[in-house]
C-alpha cells in the first residue's frame, strides 16, 4: 500500500534553534540506485548560515521553505525558492548554505554514479559545485518541486520521489559493484594503499584509477584522503570534547600535525576553529 514505509525521526529544540529530520527508505524497486530520503523542517535564530564541509557524499535537495542561498566550492552562488532543487557532487572543499528564514525540504541520498545518471552529466561537471536541478533535467524538476510543495504529508512526498526516480532511472544500471566495494575499503578505518587495492582487484593501478574516477569524479588517492577527513569530522562532531590527538589517531592520521594540515586544506579552518563552530544536536558547522 502506498504511504506505508518505516520512518525514523530525529528532533532538536534548544529554545533558539529547532529542527526535525525524518528518514525513510525508497521503494524497493530503486534497489541500490537510491540510498534514502530525509524530510526536514528547521527554524534557527542563533545562526543563519552553515559551512558545508568537504565530503564523499552527493547531494540532491528540494527546498520547500524560505529562499536558500548556496555558495559552492567554486565560489558560484545559486538561490533556491520554494519548489526548486539543487545537486552537488563529491567535494574536496567547503561550501556555504545561507537561509533567509524557516526551512523545509527533502534530501535524496544516492551514490555518485546514480546522481550522474539522473542529471545526464559527467561526474566532473557536478563535483565541487552546486547546480540547479532544472539546469540539468529541465521542466521536470519544476514540476516535481511544485507537487512536493502541494503534497499534504511527508509520506506523500516520499511517494512522489519514488515515482519520479523510478521513471528517470528506469534504464540505469546500479553502480559498478567493484568500485563501490573499493570505495568502502578506502573509507574504512584502516584503508589499504591504492596499489594494494588495485592488486587485490586484479587491475593495474592506472586502470583502477581510471575506472574509479569515472564513477566518483576523484582519483582513488584523493578519495582516500577525503574519506579520512570525513571520518575525523564525523568523530569530532560526535565527541567535540575528545582530545584532538586521539581523534587524529582514530581517523588514521600519522600524528596531530598531519591532521592539522589536512583539516586546514579541506576546510580552511584549524581543527580548533572547526570544533568551536560545531552546532549542538547534529546541526552541522556554523558559518556566521
Amino acid at each position: 500500500m502506498r504511504n506505508s514505509r518505516p520512518l525514523h525521526e530525529i528532533a532538536h529544540d534548544d529554545g533558539a534553534d529547532r529542527w526535525r529530520m525524518t528518514y525513510a527508505r525508497p521503494a524497493a524497486a530503486l534497489g541500490r540506485l537510491v540510498d534514502g530520503y530525509v524530510g526536514y523542517t528547521e527554524h534557527t535564530t542563533s545562526f543563519t548560515a552553515r559551512r558545508e564541509l568537504a565530503s564523499t557524499q552527493t547531494v540532491l535537495i528540494f527546498a520547500l521553505g524560505d529562499p536558500l542561498a548556496i555558495t559552492g566550492v567554486d565560489g558560484a552562488e545559486i538561490v533556491l525558492k520554494a519548489g526548486e532543487a539543487f545537486v552537488a557532487g563529491m567535494a574536496d572543499g567547503t561550501s556555504v548554505s545561507r537561509a533567509s528564514g524557516p526551512q523545509e525540504g527533502v534530501h535524496i541520498a544516492m551514490p555518485a554514479a546514480t546522481l550522474s545518471a539522473l542529471c545526464g552529466a559527467p561526474l566532473a561537471e557536478i563535483a565541487n559545485r552546486a547546480a540547479p536541478l532544472s539546469d540539468l533535467v529541465g521542466i521536470a524538476a519544476y514540476d516535481l518541486g511544485h507537487r512536493l510543495g502541494e503534497a499534504p504529508t511527508l509520506l506523500d512526498r516520499f511517494d512522489l520521489l519514488d515515482d519520479f526516480l523510478m521513471m528517470r532511472l528506469a534504464d540505469v544500471r546500479p553502480e559498478d559493484g567493484v568500485i563501490r566495494w573499493a570505495m568502502t575499503q578506502l573509507s574504512s578505518d584502516a584503508p589499504p594503499s591504492v596499489s594494494a587495492l588495485a592488486a587485490e582487484i586484479g587491475w593495474s593501478r592506472k586502470h583502477f584509477a581510471q575506472r574509479f574516477a569515472a564513477v566518483t569524479g576523484f582519483n582513488p588517492q584523493a578519495y582516500r584522503r577525503l574519506a579520512r577527513f570525513e571520518r575525523f569530522t564525523t568523530a569530532i562532531r560526535a565527541a567535540p570534547d575528545d582530545s584532538l590527538a586521539g581523534l587524529a589517531a582514530d581517523a588514521g592520521y600519522h600524528d596531530q600535525p598531519h591532521m592539522t594540515r589536512e583539516v586546514q586544506a579541506f576546510s580552511n579552518m584549524s581543527p580548533g576553529e572547526l570544533r568551536q563552530r560545531i552546532i549542538p544536536g547534529g546541526g552541522g558547522i556554523r558559518e556566521d
